[in-house]
């Protein structure tokens, strides 16, 4: 029984496309419930990011695609899948093809780019009469800086199909933007995917915050908001803190609608996603979604403050599909806040004194990343180039605001040398 005493499957299989990041956590979440994993991986040259990161002992299987889907799900076949997740964003294409091939609950893979390309997504939300900020898809330098003095103010310049702030960039005026495009156009990112376009987007102004979901056959469950507080430098935009909200109140209300039409206009009906917003004068505006879970995360540290996670959650719809309607608005248990480290400038930790400082930190749950004394940095300009994640859980949200300041001061003081 599940803890909405309703009856569940007691064992089946699920296919994993590309269990890296969060997605790794799930192989060991569904063995248990007495599930078996499948990793499918869709290329044999994975990106950099995902080099060797494989757990092949939490799979009784380990496929990889060669580009014929039909090839892959034939190899499947006897296993009997019962469903299939994207692990992280890499495999979101796959997993939604794959899912069709061997006619198990999916995203329709037809409308699969609108769930990873940018500029394809934006339009998607645009025609279901969501509010999505001005934007060109640019081909080259000339093309986006034209656009960009057309539009008269400042822009953002991105990959179309990147995550996790790469590439990111800020610019005031067309030669800015020429510089980013310049430094973007034709090179791979960090998804292992050439640049062959860039997005140029109108800059919006107001409060970001992301959501985390799951969904099943089409309905929609709520599982985290999030403020999402960052710092813009000329070098990229860095993730400060994050801060885990109640369910209902202002805004989230209005996040959480916003949401809810954004997952239908982009034909998310199966899994996980995460949406990042922004919160404007002029309402809510999509940055983007992804159809997959949250990465760079800690389940233990949200479990602490929720009871639950991307992870568990997202198990839990696959196990008990029941459970998507039967949940109701998550609750704090305690309040959680994930500070992010930033680097001024490449170097290393320092000396015993200042890392064990920070470990000290009275309320931190979880320290993500190497903090030992000695340990190379570089300059933090996006999320995968920050030293390290500090969770921080306490019942006071005035000791975790004491802590975060703490952290800032330690970083101006001699942690990085």
């Amino acid at each position: 029984m599940t803890k909405f005493g309703i009856a569940r499957r007691a064992e089946g299989t699920v296919v994993i496309v590309d269990p890296f990041s969060t997605g790794a956590d799930l192989a060991p979440e569904f063995a248990s419930r007495g599930w078996r994993s499948v990793a499918v991986l869709s290329s044999s040259r994975l990106p950099a990011l995902y080099v060797d990161k494989l757990r092949s002992t939490d799979f009784d299987r380990v496929v990889v695609d060669d580009g014929n889907v039909l090839a892959t799900a034939h190899a499947l076949g006897d296993l009997s899948p019962d469903a299939v997740l994207a692990g992280t964003e890499i495999g979101v294409e796959l997993a939604d093809a794959l899912a069709e091939a061997l006619g198990l609950p999916g995203n329709r893979a037809s409308a699969t780019r609108c769930r990873g390309h940018k500029g394809a997504m934006a339009r998607a939300v645009r025609a279901a009469g969501l509010a999505a900020p001005p934007f060109h898809e640019a081909a080259c330098e000339s093309d986006a800086a034209a656009w960009a003095e057309d539009h008269g103010g400042p822009v953002v310049v991105k990959p179309v199909d990147s995550a996790g702030g790469d590439g990111v960039t800020f610019c005031n005026r067309p030669d800015e933007v020429r510089m980013a495009v310049r430094g973007l156009h034709g090179r791979v990112n960090r998804m292992g995917r050439v640049n062959d376009t860039v997005l140029v987007q109108a800059l919006m102004t107001g409060e970001q915050y992301f959501v985390n979901t799951v969904s099943r056959a089409g309905r929609h469950r709520i599982l985290e908001i999030w403020a999402d507080r960052r710092q813009s430098r000329p070098e990229g935009t860095v993730c400060d803190r994050e801060d885990l909200l109640p369910a209902v109140g202002s805004p989230q209300d209005r996040l959480s609608a916003y949401v809810q039409c954004t997952l239908d206009a982009l034909g998310i009906r199966e899994g996980p996603a995460h949406t990042e917003l922004m919160l404007t004068p002029d309402g809510v505006m999509l940055i983007e979604c992804a159809a997959r879970m949250q990465g760079t995360i800690v389940p233990a540290a949200v479990t602490a403050a929720l009871g639950e996670n991307h992870v568990t959650a997202a198990v839990e719809a696959v196990v008990d599909p029941a459970s998507v309607d039967a949940a109701l608005p998550y609750r704090l248990q305690a309040h959680l806040s994930v500070v992010s480290l930033i680097a001024p400038r490449a170097g290393c930790l320092s000396a015993p004194g200042a890392t064990a400082l920070l470990r000290e930190t009275d309320t931190l749950h979880t320290a993500l990343g190497n903090l030992e004394p000695g340990t190379t940095v570089t300059q933090t300009v996006d999320l995968f180039t920050s030293p390290g994640f500090l969770y921080l859980v306490s019942d006071d949200p005035t000791r975790i605001e004491s802590d975060y300041l703490r952290i800032r001061r330690l970083e101006a003081d001699g942690l990085y040398v």
